[in-house]
């Protein structure tokens, strides 16, 4: 019985956890695939709070994702994620804590969470440098394929 509630315990509060990673998604007010990553956040269980913009273009620019833009712009755990991440990336960047800005899913496939049904193992995802310099393009680097 005590191993049962020890056990009870610590998945009420891995659960309590893992629910409690909050989420700022900037996004504009009339895109309807902004608001279905919302809701595939939430459902990964983020708390997430949408901030309506007519400046996205901004939003990239103040977040460092211009590079490789999407519609819209997430900030999670002090990192910038451009676009339709999936989570597994989400969760391989905050375990992993690369000295990055961020990652990124430019433009919008429709085999990414918010656009359409995923298909496993075909969506690139890719690094936001930390020190973007316009004048030095360089090609972007993968982060994973998930």
């Amino acid at each position: 019985m005590r191993i049962s509630l020890i056990t009870a315990c610590l998945l009420l509060a891995a659960h309590t956890a893992m629910a409690a990673v909050p989420a700022t998604v900037y996004k504009s007010p009339t895109c309807g695939c902004c608001q279905e990553y919302v809701s595939y956040l939430e459902k990964q269980g983020y708390t997430v709070t949408a901030i309506n913009s007519d400046d996205m273009d901004g939003v990239k620019k103040r977040f460092g994702s211009t590079s490789l833009a999407s519609c819209h712009t997430t900030l999670i755990g002090g990192y910038t994620i451009e676009g339709h991440v999936p989570v597994a990336a989400i969760s391989k960047l905050l375990k992993d804590k690369p000295k990055i800005r961020g990652i990124a899913v430019p433009g919008m496939p429709a085999n990414s969470p918010g656009m359409g049904p995923e298909v496993k193992g075909t969506l690139k995802v890719y690094e936001l440098a930390s020190n973007i310099d316009p004048t030095k393009p360089t090609a972007p680097k993968l982060f994973s394929v998930e």
